[in-house]
């Protein structure tokens, strides 16, 4: 029975923008990321991404309170400013703004200039104002406002640079990694925007809690305005790559996110073209590796019905791999109200004949009541879907974020031809595990079984 639920949001597809733009930030080398807004802000951010990543993380706050609310909170983002200064001395605070200060409509540029002209004698950070509200849009907004926030105030012309900047969007540690070992392969010098590879998957130190040491530095953002071009692995984190563009002509490549043969393939030849590059053998090899994994995995796999949430650019990553498994998605949902999914969407549903229920900016309840009409065999998105996975008895592939109730989602790697193959050895597992029985014999579903006496019986 369809409930019409207008009213409200149960169980959303995604975050908050502030969530996406700590994303970022936690990628830049010897960099204090500060959310202006209260105490809660920070605190949920934290947590969530600790026990993701399982890593320790540092966002600071200015803790608003309900006074600071109707003064304004030009004092806290002062006095926050002037402690982490002191404290902790980063190259660069970047203050994100949150529901509370966007409300209350405080000038975060203004209160900066007047804390730079209250400390002239001091060297301070670089410090940038990021405006993220939290009640519009999601997290992949917040990720894609502040890398443009970051080369906005920090690119500048100099000498031509031969590198290619990577703007790498909301994916693991393990898929930066992986792109980076792809650019590696091909020769390829680059700029990553912003490389979370080893902050966010560090070796264990002895080191107390200091500013991460791994990442972009602030040298790097600034030259991306020399790079040959921009190539941005997700359409919906491209406006850095316009930016500089229109700027300063660095050429901007939108996406397709490097998931899957044909995306991955994309994504080398636009390296390959950028940069005048050849392909080396080595990655035509684990091209041809991917190919032989999805052979061998095809009778398992074939026509299985999936369903796939999380963000839109890597949903529409998988629904394509997905199909070049031979699978069906039968339900595509992102938490993002966005065409350029919808068209992703409609794109691959021509191409590969499958016509899944779409959903932008649909939340998990509308997913639930979409999958339940249209069925699936597996259940793809992060571990928010266990419930849903549980109740319609079927398995739930973690990957995205948050997965809490797993270890090693820092790891989880679906990118590039490597990160392929280990995706379809992955889901076929699962899907091994739950469909089959000891000796590799599929399972029969007690309806077909019925049906089989049935027919002996006439």
């Amino acid at each position: 029975m369809h409930h019409d639920k207008k009213f409200a949001v149960v169980n959303p597809s995604k975050m908050c923008q502030p969530m996406g733009a700590i994303q970022a930030l936690l990628g830049i080398k010897d960099s204090m990321p500060l959310i202006h807004g209260s105490q809660g802000c920070s605190t949920y951010i934290r947590f969530q991404l600790t026990r993701h990543f399982r890593e320790p993380i540092e966002v600071a706050s200015t803790s608003m309170s309900e006074k600071t609310v109707i003064y304004g909170g030009e004092f806290n983002l002062m006095k926050a400013l002037k402690n982490i200064t002191e404290k902790q001395s980063p190259s660069m605070i970047a203050v994100t703004s949150s529901c509370l200060t966007e409300t209350i409509g405080d000038d975060m540029a203004g209160i900066i200039e007047k804390f730079k002209d209250a400390n002239l004698d001091q060297e301070l950070p670089v410090i940038i104002p990021i405006s993220t509200p939290s009640y519009v849009e999601s997290h992949v907004e917040g990720y894609n406002r502040t890398v443009k926030a970051l080369v906005e105030h920090l690119a500048t012309q100099t000498v031509e640079n031969g590198k290619i900047n990577i703007i790498t969007g909301n994916i693991s540690p393990a898929d930066v990694k992986e792109v980076k070992n792809i650019l590696k392969e091909m020769d390829c010098e680059s700029i990553i925007l912003t490389d979370t590879s080893e902050n966010l998957d560090a070796p264990l130190t002895e080191d107390t809690l200091s500013l991460y040491n791994g990442g972009t530095t602030i040298e790097e953002i600034e030259d991306t305005a020399n790079s040959l071009g921009t190539i941005s692995l997700s359409k919906h984190v491209d406006s850095a790559g316009v930016f500089l563009e229109n700027k300063f002509g660095v050429k901007s490549i939108s996406g397709p996110i490097p998931i899957g043969l044909e995306n991955t393939d994309s994504f080398v030849k636009s390296v390959s073209e950028l940069g005048d590059l050849e392909i080396p053998e080595s990655i035509e090899k684990d091209r041809g590796r991917l190919i032989d994994a999805m052979v061998d995995a095809h009778s398992y796999n074939y026509h299985r019905k999936v369903a796939i949430f999380g963000d839109p650019d890597f949903v529409s990553g998988l629904t394509r791999f997905t199909c070049e498994m031979g699978m069906i998605p039968t339900v595509v949902c992102t938490g993002t109200k966005s065409k350029r999914f919808i068209e992703d969407i409609n794109n691959i549903s021509e191409e590969k004949g499958v016509s899944p229920t779409i959903l932008a900016g649909g939340d998990l309840y509308d997913m639930h009541r979409e999958i339940k009409e249209s069925g699936a065999d597996i259940l793809i998105g992060n571990a928010y879907g266990a419930s849903i996975a549980q109740e319609e008895n079927i398995p739930l592939f973690r990957v995205g974020f948050p997965v809490f109730d797993r270890l090693g989602a820092q790891r989880i790697s679906v990118l590039g031809y490597t990160g392929g193959i280990d995706f379809v050895d992955k889901l076929t597992n699962t899907i091994l595990d739950f469909y089959y029985d000891e000796a590799g014999y599929e399972i029969e579903e007690p309806e077909e079984v019925v049906e089989e006496f049935a027919r002996e019986e006439i």
